[in-house]
């Protein structure tokens, strides 16, 4: 009878490794022989990613742009509006300007205009067309007093005629009056609007101003009240200090010329300086002693400086001979090698020019077939 081998353990988990292999191979496969994926190395989440933060970043940049354009054209409008009332201001007091020269400075209205009129000879009269004509005066020694037969007529028309002109003067004051009263209440009524503005915001300006001034007093008296209180302490203070001073002072060695009194408690070696009064006869005699031993020390100590200072400067100089002999030596065998290297170049140049030859003329004769492009993109490997 035949044995039926029995699966091990290890045998299935083999098993399951070689289907594990077998299908990242066809999942490489299909990654890498699909065309929208040839590249390899690309972490498209991460692309996704990117393009996603792009185009937000886009989004944010075109919403900015969109009320930059917004604001933009809203000032323009602004400014247009501006422009067109400033326009229309111009245009009304250019049109009350020709108003006013053409209904009060026309050139009849001139007094020399008789002297100045174009058609003065064409519109000119005779000396003399009827009796009453008004261009006689006094002296024109035409018609003398009582002889015109329109006198009377003549008088009630010039009454006429002034009255006239006496109604229209004073309707044309009164006229003047009145539009100088509108134009006093106008102005009146915006110089009250601005006082009243003005005034508002003084008030409010004073108002915060005394709330601002009351604060700064209310600290600046507390802080005046501590400092008082800091400096009457301090005083307190330096009253019992300066008694304790004193006492300390009256009570201590310092006053006695007392020389113990300099010696520290602590330290036998050591003066107490606010209580020191000098040296005493040995220790002078020391001191002169350690001076002039001192001197000497410094004295050897300089001579010797001296001396090896001449000998750091000897050292240096053949320092620098030996390191310029070894430079120029450095040099020449930089130079010497320099001309090996190019001697041997030559001589490859030459060996690897023969080699191309005989290559080309005796072993590139080969061409490249259908089965050795047919071997590629077959495995994923």
């Amino acid at each position: 009878m035949f044995k039926i081998p029995i699966a091990t353990k290890d045998d299935i988990n083999e098993s399951a490794k070689l289907q594990r292999r077998l299908q990242f191979e066809d999942e490489r496969k299909s990654r890498i022989f699909n065309a929208k994926q040839r590249l390899f190395g690309l972490d498209l989440g991460a692309l996704e990613r990117q393009i996603a933060e792009k185009n937000k970043q886009r989004q944010v940049e075109a919403e900015c742009e969109r009320r930059y354009e917004d604001q933009t054209q809203r000032q323009q409008l602004a400014i247009y509006a501006k422009s067109l009332e400033m326009d229309k201001r111009k245009r009304v007091a250019e049109a009350d300007l020709n108003y006013y020269r053409c209904r009060f400075q026309r050139k009849d209205q001139r007094r020399e205009f008789d002297l100045n009129d174009p058609n003065r000879i064409k519109r000119a009269l005779p000396a003399r067309v009827a009796d009453d004509d008004v261009r006689l005066g006094i002296s024109s020694a035409q018609i003398f007093s009582g002889e015109d037969l329109g006198h009377s007529e003549r008088k009630l028309r010039q009454r006429a005629q002034q009255r006239a002109w006496l109604d229209q003067q004073v309707q044309e004051r009164k006229q003047a009056e009145e539009d100088r009263i509108k134009a006093d209440l106008i102005m009146q009524e915006s110089i009250a609007s601005r006082d009243k503005r003005l005034e508002d915001m003084a008030n409010s300006e004073r108002k915060i101003r005394n709330q601002m001034t009351a604060a700064i007093y209310d600290y600046n008296t507390q802080l005046a009240k501590s400092k008082r209180f800091d400096r009457i302490r301090e005083k307190k203070e330096n009253n019992e200090d300066d008694l304790a001073e004193i006492y300390n002072m009256l009570t201590s060695d310092m006053l006695t010329e007392n020389p113990d009194a300099a010696q520290s408690r602590t330290n036998p070696t050591k003066k107490i300086a606010f209580m020191y009064r000098g040296m005493s006869a040995d220790e002078l005699a020391k001191f002169h002693e350690e001076q002039l031993q001192q001197k000497i020390t410094n004295k050897k100590k300089q001579t010797d400086q001296q001396l090896m200072d001449k000998q750091w400067e000897q050292y240096a100089l053949n320092m620098d001979r030996e390191l310029m002999l070894k430079q120029l030596e450095l040099e020449r065998n930089q130079k010497q090698l320099l001309d090996d290297h190019i001697r041997y170049n030559a001589r490859l140049a030459v060996e690897q020019r023969k080699q191309n030859e005989m290559l080309n003329r005796d072993l590139n004769k080969n061409y490249v077939s259908k089965e050795f492009y047919d071997q590629f993109n077959k495995t994923s490997r």
